[in-house]
């Protein structure tokens, strides 16, 4: 728990890739924001909501990407 509290003092003012800023006391930003702890690296990263939804886009479609099987017909 108080390892917890320590990394909640390292939470960013803004978006890890866009800078949209972070407000600590709005109960909108605290529900659409998304915080990946890196404990071995000792770090916060913040995400905003269109930047993630992006992230994980790009990551699904790479997924399906590498995972269909090759044609080889052609």
């Amino acid at each position: 728990m108080q390892q917890q509290m320590t990394m909640f003092d390292k939470i960013p003012d803004a978006c890890l890739t866009c800078d949209k800023p972070f407000d600590r006391m709005s109960k909108e930003d605290a529900q659409s924001f998304r915080v990946v702890v890196r404990e071995n690296e000792n770090k916060v990263n913040l995400y905003c909501d269109q930047c993630w939804d992006k992230a994980v886009n790009i990551l699904q479609e790479f997924s399906e990407k590498t995972q269909k099987p090759l044609d080889n017909s052609k």
